[in-house]
């Protein structure tokens, strides 16, 4: 599946990122080109905007669409989570920042390129070819993970 976010959904976006799902993010278009995208490249919109959903695409089901119903991003990944019936874990495959499938990195050529503790202690990076930003599992992995925990192990009504 491949999504394309509104802003209104912005951090929604990033988790689903961070889960390795393909999202198209652009804080900064129109409506309108959120549908012309949609359209050609067969993504299913993400928004809050319920009067987006009123437009003609949506009602004769051109686009699919996800109206996220909470404002926490906690609900919104267990409303895609159950609506859609797609796993959500950890899976750090996609640039957080672009969208991008991430490449290894060698260790080797990132002396000058990650912070000298994080070159010391890592052995394992990814890049992003795109926006050039380097990924290693540090402790925000593990607030990453967390997260993920808790979208999988609470009832779908509650936090």
């Amino acid at each position: 599946m491949k999504f394309i976010a509104d802003i209104m959904v912005g951090k929604l976006a990033r988790y689903l990122r961070m889960a390795g799902n393909d999202v198209l993010y652009i804080n900064n278009i129109s409506d309108d080109e959120i549908l012309k995208i949609a359209k050609s490249e067969g993504r299913i919109v993400l928004t809050r905007d319920s009067l987006m959903l009123l437009r003609k695409p949506f009602k004769n089901n051109s686009i699919k669409s996800v109206f996220i119903m909470d404002d926490r991003v906690i609900k919104q990944l267990k409303q895609i989570k159950n609506d859609l019936r797609i796993p959500l874990k950890p899976n750090l495959i996609r640039c957080l920042e672009c969208n991008t499938e991430l490449s290894k990195a060698q260790k080797e050529n990132l002396k000058d390129k990650v912070p000298p503790y994080v070159y010391k202690t890592h052995k394992d990076f990814l890049h992003c070819p795109k926006c050039d930003k380097y990924y290693w599992r540090g402790t925000h992995y593990d607030n990453i993970n967390n997260t993920f925990k808790l979208i999988n192990t609470t009832k779908p009504d509650g936090i």
